[in-house]
């Protein structure tokens, strides 16, 4: 078809890689003790003279706003952007991270609203009166949340064929060194209008393959890993086989259809 790209296919090997930090991490949720729903409510009222989350990205009085991202912060944590632009799909990104993590609305008791990661962590709680807790592997018990402002949508890093060449060279390299060996990164029969998910799940599985490797536990984990091997399915997916992972990707699902870092850290696990 003229004016098509034509599909290409990778196979990349890199030995030599640069580390990153750890960014933070959720953390499941069981219920807020009495001392958590103090410092909540505290927070709320203290915040009062700006618009509540609920105000903010729903409106007051129940009628709908058009802010849907909103940049939050938390109590003595990390400052975050949540994207509610797709209502069924929010997304979150943590301000000294760059992976997004795509989110699971559920309403719970009393009126909450639960938003949960890929592996069911809790990472968020609304409550019927516009407060918001965020969950943390730090602070399991929740750090009361404040809207500070409007933000942009979140979006991956763009990709056309070179830029994404370039894009898995350097994520093998990086995978590689926290393997102390080799990463090869396959993807096979990568579509034009994918290139920006496939990078965006290549640097999230190798953020996953990272922060285990900051343990000696998860070391042992990654002996013998050599390929990371992205392929397209029915839904978001992630497994070992040997010296491979494989990472499963449903495009048509967004960010929602590619696993999250914890994801690969769990499978790897």
């Amino acid at each position: 078809m003229v004016g098509r790209r034509p599909r290409i296919s990778w196979f990349l090997v890199l030995l030599v890689a640069c580390a990153i930090g750890s960014a933070a991490v959720p953390a499941r949720a069981e219920r807020l003790d009495l001392q958590g729903q103090i410092e909540t409510l505290w927070w709320t009222l203290a915040s009062q003279e700006r618009p509540s989350f609920r105000d903010r990205v729903f409106g007051r009085g129940g009628q709908r706003n058009e802010v849907a991202v909103a940049r939050i912060s938390s109590g003595g944590g990390p400052t975050f952007i949540l994207d509610q632009s797709n209502p069924s799909r929010p997304l979150l990104k943590y301000e000294q991270s760059s992976e997004i993590w795509a989110l699971r609305p559920s309403a719970g008791i009393r009126g909450d609203i639960y938003y949960r990661n890929d592996i069911g962590e809790v990472v968020l709680r609304a409550t019927r009166m516009g407060g918001l807790t965020l969950y943390t592997s730090s602070a399991p018990g929740g750090l009361p949340c404040a809207v500070e402002g409007e933000a942009g949508r979140l979006e991956v890093a763009r990709h056309d064929v070179r830029s994404l060449f370039r894009h898995m060279l350097r994520e093998a390299a990086r995978g590689g060194q926290a393997l102390h060996g080799q990463l090869e990164i396959r993807a096979q029969d990568v579509e034009p209008a994918t290139d920006d998910l496939y990078g965006d799940t290549a640097t999230v599985a190798v953020d996953g393959i990272v922060r285990l490797s900051q343990s000696r536990n998860g070391r042992d984990r990654l002996a013998g890993l050599r390929i990371l091997s992205i392929v397209e399915g029915m839904g978001a997916n992630v497994q070992r086989d040997g010296d491979t992972l494989i990472v499963t990707i449903a495009p048509s699902q967004g960010l929602a259809g590619r696993p999250s870092s914890a994801r690969v850290m769990r499978a790897l696990r």
